[in-house]
């Protein structure tokens, strides 16, 4: 079995978090409490430490099984119930996330090309990608990962001269319960889906770091802070208000000594590959589902991602017809399904492995 190293699992981590937050997350929290949008972040930051431990735990206790392994100790019979589930739930997240990054390149990238020929040709890489093994995808992400890692600091250098700290004033003018509320908005949308890693079984990471898994999460989460605050510093909550994707008009300020001026294309690209990454680890959960539970072998797993791949390409162009629909979407529904698929599952096997235990020392 080749195995991953400990920081290709970490370009994971990076990628989950960032995925749909400057797209989708970042617009919903900003319209709901404004200039309050940081404070409601880091709060989510915090509070989403909590679905991260559940995750990490599961690995730590039971370090050879992946998280299919897990239901099928635990469950027996049931697991392949709750697997179809999760294969549900997680399904309608990939649609949820390809439209994401189809109207996104609609968008910004090429605005009178049809959203379907984008699909076609995002989708045809997604699921070549998803086809190969965990060590091939880790390898993938990491060389995004570093692609990433200068995009974000040529936008950090290039905006630090616009910055004004009296635009993120003033604060606390929204009551707790609605900056709780938009934390949990946060937590969902964005930490929630790193329950995608445990697919991942630790025995398949080399040098597996659970302080290393912590960094990163900081690392990331400190990442999407400074996007917020740099946003409203050089923007201030008025203008940043009237943008549909605030993150991303920011990026015609970054000027490095006259050299760097107006790519914001090309700096925009690292949300695309945010997304991408993202949903080649659902389809690859989503394979690892079917192999799992009806014993299929390599050469209908191919089958099954391309029956993904055509679903995921039609329903997303059929019922996502506008931003706001979608936007809303995401708001009223795709929360709860996030919830309940990555949180609500993940801590209920959680507290059977505690049982579990307690039966097996008897």
């Amino acid at each position: 079995m080749k195995k991953i190293s400990s920081l290709e699992y970490n370009t994971f981590i990076w990628f989950i978090i960032k995925s749909c937050f400057a797209e989708i997350t970042f617009g919903s929290i900003i319209f709901h409490i404004r200039q309050d949008i940081w404070i409601s972040t880091l709060l989510g930051i915090i509070i989403g430490l909590i679905p991260f431990y559940v995750y990490e735990k599961l690995k730590q206790k039971f370090p050879s099984d992946n998280y299919l392994t897990l239901n099928k100790k635990f469950f027996k019979n049931y697991s392949n119930i709750i697997n179809i589930i999760m294969f549900i739930g997680l399904l309608i997240i990939l649609i949820s996330i390809f439209w994401i990054l189809v109207y996104f390149t609609n968008s910004l990238f090429l605005p009178k090309t049809s959203p379907w020929i984008i699909s076609i040709a995002l989708i045809i890489p997604i699921g070549y990608t998803s086809t190969k093994d965990i060590h091939i995808i880790g390898k993938v992400s990491l060389i995004i990962f570093y692609l990433s890692l200068i995009i974000n600091i040529i936008i950090f250098i290039g905006l630090l001269e616009n910055v004004d700290l009296n635009n993120i004033k003033p604060i606390l003018e929204n009551s707790p319960q609605k900056i709780f509320s938009s934390s949990s908005m946060f937590i969902t949308l964005n930490i929630a889906k790193l329950f995608l890693l445990t697919i991942i079984s630790k025995q398949e990471i080399n040098n597996y770091s659970k302080k290393n898994n912590v960094l990163t999460y900081i690392l990331t989460c400190t990442n999407i802070m400074s996007t917020i605050i740099l946003t409203l510093c050089v923007f201030g909550i008025n203008l940043t208000e009237l943008y549909e994707f605030p993150a991303f008009q920011i990026l015609k300020r970054v000027n490095i000594l006259g050299a760097i001026d107006r790519m914001e294309n090309i700096l925009s690209l690292e949300s695309i590959f945010s997304n991408f990454i993202q949903i080649i680890l659902i389809m690859y959960f989503e394979r690892k589902i079917i192999t799992h539970s009806f014993k299929a072998n390599k050469k209908t797993n191919k089958y099954i991602i391309i029956l993904i791949c055509l679903f995921t390409l039609i329903l997303s162009n059929s019922i996502f017809i506008t931003y706001e629909t979608g936007k809303k979407f995401f708001e009223k529904y795709l929360t709860n399904i996030i919830c309940f698929t990555c949180i609500i599952i993940p801590t209920i096997t959680l507290l059977k492995s505690l049982i579990y235990k307690e039966q097996t020392l008897q």
